[in-house]
């Protein structure tokens, strides 16, 4: 997708009229069989949203308007225990229909797997153009077919408090490096021991090494496809991954204004209850965090929260950050027994039927809506009280280019490789010299073993 991200957000929000041009009875009997059938299919659908986040409202949708294809949706925790359990269940003839995965290596795991169907064949006989409705790189193919549509496009940003911005004389940030980051933690920092008030916290749930050193770090730099060199072997001697991991040791160990590595995994923290609470004034994470704000039930605040765009190495850096984009890639399983009324459902929900899932944070990929709505939507009933409006729509819709990765090769490897040495150089075990050396040496004798 090119440039504004704007248009790549465009979503198709104005359901109810779309609702009536897609939801007919030509549909309905294409979609449940034979014109007349009394035949009821019942498709089963796993995703690791919650269901009261959005998908037990997108089925109950469904269900009323098809009749002849009932959904079932089915929660497994997108977690390394929860995502074995889909991949067990998709082996298992009869226990789901379709999925949705969360991260580009899964997604590609199960396609080498032969767990996905390629859809070519349905997206050419309902005559849909894969670029007007979602944009020239939304899609990767594998071996030229397509396995999956992206439901979404998730945006990640650093939301800031604003009460401690104004305390600390700064301005909200429109673009910045991971220098002005730096000093932006480093002048919000305050308090030691339980009064500790940390400048930064990086991620939701406990920190993931790899998605923050690499596609929300290196990626902004060095655009797609980084892990690997024209010669085969790995790219881990690049300037880039050093000096990431540079910044991140240093605002843990050095200057000690982003909670350690350490300590939040073993405290499990979570990044929208360390912000929320007030003991992190940044919390570099996805549009997920705005249900958090908003639910001041749980999470109780009385300060307005601003957002900035994600830092980046060099001021001239022209991509947004590679661990968002294009995501939610919604597949059907190859041994499903229900193909074509899977196709009915996932053409429906890519395209129209995920609005209800956009108040908590999951803005669609289909390019066709109004964006005024989009972040009415998003931000909800309270968004003056809670938000600092016009710097959330300035961050979520940057003209910049999505980073769309094309190579895969030993991804789940190379991504535990990163996750282990990055964390011995977080720990103090090594230095980020020796860290990215490792990867390296680790990284090429794995690329060798094809």
């Amino acid at each position: 997708m090119k440039k504004w991200v704007l248009g790549s957000m465009a979503v198709g929000l104005a359901m109810t009229g779309v609702l009536a041009g897609c939801s007919g009875k030509s549909e309905e009997n294409e979609a449940g069989g034979a014109a007349g059938s009394d035949k009821v299919v019942t498709l089963k659908l796993w995703g690791a949203v919650p269901p009261e986040s959005g998908p037990a409202k997108v089925v109950e949708n469904w269900n009323k308007t098809h009749p002849n294809i009932q959904v079932e949706y089915t929660r497994y925790v997108n977690d390394d225990v929860g995502n074995t359990k889909l991949e067990t269940a998709l082996l298992a003839n009869g226990q789901v229909d379709l999925f949705v995965s969360y991260r580009t290596d899964r997604a590609v795991k199960r396609v080498e797997a032969g767990m996905t169907q390629p859809l070519d064949e349905y997206v050419a006989k309902d005559n849909i153009n894969l670029t007007e409705n979602f944009g020239e790189k939304a899609i990767t193919r594998f071996g030229g077919k397509v396995h999956y549509i992206p439901a979404i496009i998730l945006n990640d940003f650093v939301s800031l408090n604003k009460k401690k911005l104004d305390a600390a004389g700064l301005p909200v940030p429109q673009s910045w490096t991971w220098d002005d980051y730096t000093k932006y933690a480093q002048k919000m920092t305050s308090g030691e021991g339980p009064n500790k008030v940390w400048g930064s916290y990086i991620g939701g749930p406990t920190p993931k090494i790899y998605e923050y050193i690499v596609d929300r770090g290196v990626k902004v730099a060095l655009g797609p496809d980084i892990l690997y060199k024209s010669d085969g072997t790995s790219n881990f001697d690049n300037p880039a991954f050093k000096q990431i991991l540079d910044h991140q040791v240093n605002l843990e160990n050095n200057l000690k204004v982003q909670m350690p590595y350490a300590e939040a995994k073993a405290s499990k923290t979570q990044g929208d209850q360390i912000f929320l609470s007030e003991k992190s004034a940044m919390l570099w994470w996805t549009s997920a965090v705005i249900r958090s704000i908003k639910d001041t039930k749980n999470f109780p605040h009385d300060f307005i929260t601003a957002f900035a765009p994600a830092p980046k190495l060099h001021a001239d850096d022209k991509f947004i950050t590679g661990g968002t984009g294009y995501l939610d890639f919604v597949s059907i399983n190859s041994r499903s027994k229900e193909k074509e009324a899977a196709w009915q459902f996932l053409k429906w929900y890519v395209m129209e039927g995920n609005e209800p899932m956009i108040p908590d944070g999951r803005v669609p990929s289909w390019k066709k809506a109004d964006v005024n709505k989009v972040v009415s939507q998003i931000l909800g009933d309270q968004a003056e009280k809670l938000f600092d409006v016009e710097s959330f729509k300035r961050s979520l819709f940057l003209d910049k280019e999505f980073i769309v990765d094309t190579k895969f090769d030993k991804i789940p490897e190379l991504q535990k490789i990163v996750e282990e040495e990055a964390q011995r150089a977080l720990i103090g075990e090594q230095t980020t010299q020796q860290a990215v050396d490792n990867m390296k040496k680790r990284s090429d004798a794995e690329l060798k073993q094809k």
